[in-house]
């Protein structure tokens, strides 16, 4: 279950990283030529369009697995490679003075 949303996880990053690089911004060409956002005030607001909300629902799907991902990890037995390490018991303590 675990690598199976992690799965899904990973996948609607890389998407989500496509999707936002494939917008263009509101002001991408506002100012090449010096030109104000001035005229963009009278202008009609852009529609909600599909794009914009395939980026809304992959954003929302990466909020979910963040969480789930991290409620499952909390609950998970957590292991560590130093717990197979053999620490050796240690002899006497040198004495200073004594060579």
């Amino acid at each position: 279950m675990y690598t199976l949303i992690l799965l899904i996880h990973f996948v609607v990053c890389l998407l989500l990283i496509a999707i936002v690089l494939l917008q263009s911004g509101k002001g991408s060409a506002a100012g090449i030529f010096g030109a104000s956002g001035a005229d963009n005030l009278f202008a009609s607001p852009t529609a909600f369009n599909a794009i914009n909300k395939f980026t809304a629902i992959l954003a929302l799907v990466l909020m979910i697995t963040s969480i789930v991902l991290t409620y499952i990890s909390n609950k998970r037995e957590h292991s560590s490679v130093l717990d197979g390490i053999k620490i050796p018991a240690s002899s006497a303590p040198a004495v200073p003075g004594n060579n």
